[in-house]
């Protein structure tokens, strides 16, 4: 059960950040409205953090919940900035479902974030809201530009053509390879071909690569001059189309695929 006990002090605290557009804001911050000592300060947030008012996000960096919200309050903060503030300056990007959310190319809610970032990270739920970080080396953090999801905040979220490969590479991530095809054909007009070849080449992962191909294949997407431009990149082992589907099915020797997915239900997306 939440506190509400806030006090006059408190109170003040969290509407006059609150009305400054702070809803996520710093000790130092807190401590010019406050006009109190650091330590008196940190005590101050520490008791509305456990109170339910706050949300720590890091060492010294909290969220607010509305003030007028009930015990299932939810943040009035973006959730994407979220994202960005628990990574905690790390380089970072928005990346699989949250970024094929972002980016319009889904046609169901997504509940969770998920980061790819360099640091690693516990995953948490801040404030009902699950966040999963997926870990990568600096030099994997590549293909991603800052978007703006607030007025006034931007955090960084993989383009299209990254965002469709780490789909690829981790349909896990993505509730499977059907979702990551839905947005595929969703943005077929805005990809650029040749830069996803090109993303498919530098991130090196063969299975992605042949689902690009499989995919791009199916839909007629492309020229087959771009789709040949992935076939050096298939091997001789045989992957899962969905590695989240049980392993069966025929297999296809051009793209080195095991063809564990419909493929009438892929083709139902475009139809849709």
């Amino acid at each position: 059960m939440y506190s509400k006990n806030l006090g006059v002090e408190s109170a003040r605290l969290l509407t006059t950040l609150a009305g400054q557009g702070q809803i996520i804001f710093t000790v130092d911050a807190a401590m010019q409205v406050y006009g109190k000592s650091y330590s008196a300060t940190v005590q101050t947030l520490r008791r509305l953090d456990r109170a339910g008012w706050l949300v720590r996000l890091n060492a010294g960096k909290y969220a607010i919940v509305p003030l007028e919200a009930g015990e299932e309050a939810l943040p009035t903060a973006n959730h994407l900035v979220i994202a960005r503030e628990l990574v905690d300056g790390v380089p970072y990007y928005i990346s699989h479902d949250s970024a094929l959310e972002v980016h319009n190319m889904l046609t169901r809610p997504v509940t969770a974030v998920t980061v790819t970032t360099s640091r690693r990270l516990l995953n948490r739920v801040v404030l009902h809201v699950p966040y999963q970080f997926v870990i990568a080396k600096p030099e994997a953090l590549w293909g991603f530009a800052p978007i703006w999801v607030m007025p006034d905040e931007q955090v960084q979220v993989s383009d299209f053509e990254r965002t469709i490969l780490d789909g690829l590479a981790r349909p896990d991530l993505c509730a499977g390879v059907s979702e990551v095809a839905t947005g595929l054909w969703m943005r077929k007009d805005d990809l650029d071909w040749d830069k996803l070849v090109a993303y498919a080449h530098r991130l090196n992962n063969r299975a992605a690569a042949r689902r690009l191909g499989y995919l791009l294949e199916l839909y007629d997407l492309a020229t087959e001059s771009i789709r040949n431009g992935l076939r050096d990149m298939v091997g001789s082992n045989y992957a899962l189309l969905d590695p989240l589907l049980p392993a069966e099915g025929r297999r296809l020797a051009r793209w080195r695929l095991r063809i564990n997915l419909n493929p009438e239900n892929l083709k139902g997306i475009v139809s849709t």
